[in-house]
C-alpha cells in the first residue's frame, strides 16, 4: 500500500461493510492505445499495461488515498464511509519524454453507498502526446544528410533522420508543452566533388502539444530554393508554414 495508513475518517480497516455508513469499491479498468494522427505509421501503437499495473487515487472529502497497482487495492479488501469520491488509475510518468513512454489516466466519480458494493469501470486513455519529423520524397532529392532536433519546453532533444532505414520512431512528450524544431541539410552538389552547401532551416516553434495526438512535421521541397514544413495534428489541423533557408558561413550557395 503506498500509503502510510488509511484515512482514519473516509475508510477502515476492518473490512466490515455490515457496519453503519460503510460500502465497498470494485474498480476495473482497460486501456485504450489509440492515437489521434494522419498517419498509422508514424505514431504506432504502444502495448496496453496490464488492469492491475494501474496505480489508483481515490479521493473522498476527508482526503486522498493511494494504491501503487489495482492489485494492492483490491487485496487490501479496504470498506469505505458512505459519501462521493473521485477515483483516478493511471500507468507512466507525466513527465517523461521519449520512445516507449506512453502515460495512461482515467477519472471517474462514484457514490458509495453502505453495504453496497460500487462498481466502476474505466478506460484509461493516453493522456500525453507524441512527435515526429519526416521529409517528402522532393524534399530527399533536393537535400542530403537532414538532421532535425525537436527541443521540448522540459529541455529534452531528440534527433530525427529523415528518410533513414528504418524509420524514425515517434516520441512521448509531455501534453501542454512547446515543441521547437530545428535542423540542417546539404543541397546537392552542382560539380559532383563537393558535400553540397550546407544550409540552417530557421527554428519553427509548436506552441502547445495536444493529448492523445501524433504531432507530424513534415518538410518538403517544391524546388532547390523553396521549402515548406506541414504541421500535421490529425486529418482535421493541417498547417503549412515558408522556410527560411540560411546558407551557412563558409559554404557555396550553388543555386544562385
Amino acid at each position: 500500500m503506498a500509503s502510510a495508513g488509511l484515512l482514519a475518517a473516509g475508510c477502515s480497516t476492518e473490512n466490515d461493510t455490515e457496519a453503519t455508513g460503510y460500502g465497498t469499491l470494485s474498480v476495473s479498468c482497460t486501456a485504450d492505445t489509440s492515437i489521434d494522427t494522419a498517419s498509422a505509421e508514424a505514431s504506432g501503437t504502444p502495448e496496453a499495461p496490464a488492469a492491475g499495473a494501474f496505480s489508483l487515487t481515490v479521493t473522498g472529502e476527508t482526503g486522498t488515498q493511494k494504491w501503487d497497482t489495482l492489485t494492492e487495492f483490491e487485496q487490501s479488501e479496504t470498506v469505505f464511509r458512505m459519501g462521493s469520491y473521485t477515483v483516478a488509475i493511471a500507468h507512466g510518468d507525466p513527465d517523461a519524454e521519449g520512445i516507449d513512454k506512453p502515460y495512461y489516466a482515467a477519472e471517474k466519480s462514484v457514490e458509495v453507498l453502505p453495504r453496497r458494493a460500487a462498481t466502476v469501470e474505466m478506460t484509461a486513455t493516453i493522456a500525453n502526446s507524441q512527435t515526429v519529423v519526416r521529409a517528402t520524397e522532393q524534399f530527399l532529392n533536393y537535400f542530403h544528410d537532414a538532421q532535425f532536433t525537436v527541443t521540448t519546453a522540459s529541455g529534452n532533444q531528440f534527433d530525427f533522420t529523415p528518410g533513414s532505414t528504418p524509420a524514425d520512431e515517434p516520441v512521448f512528450v509531455k501534453s501542454a508543452t512547446t515543441l521547437k524544431v530545428t535542423g540542417t541539410a546539404r543541397r546537392q552538389s552542382q560539380t559532383g566533388t563537393d558535400e553540397g552547401p550546407k544550409v540552417t532551416f530557421s527554428e519553427q516553434t509548436l506552441e502547445a502539444t495536444s493529448p492523445r495526438t501524433c504531432h507530424i512535421f513534415t518538410f518538403d521541397a517544391k524546388d532547390a530554393g523553396s521549402v515548406t514544413l506541414t504541421v500535421t495534428l490529425s486529418d482535421d489541423y493541417t498547417e503549412t508554414r515558408q522556410i527560411d533557408c540560411e546558407v551557412n558561413e563558409g559554404a557555396i550557395d550553388d543555386t544562385k
